[in-house]
């Protein structure tokens, strides 16, 4: 499960798609350092991105995986 606490950049490492979801949102951290240590919750809060609507469909992409 994806927690606002979890930074970027643990989540892209777990799953590479998870980045189209960011994109998605706007939120291109595939080419910023800050992916590096910031969490998914100030990362949100820094583009003005929904941060339940966000963590909802990080999880849906990794629910998918887990039951394919």
């Amino acid at each position: 499960m994806i927690t606002k606490d979890m930074t970027i950049f643990e989540i892209i490492r777990s799953h590479p798609k998870a980045i189209e979801v960011f994109k998605a949102h706007e939120m291109g951290c595939g080419g910023c350092l800050a992916v590096m240590d910031e969490s998914v919750e100030k990362g949100a809060r820094r583009h003005g991105v929904n941060l339940d609507k966000l963590l909802k469909d990080l999880n849906s992409l990794f629910s998918e995986v887990h039951e394919g």
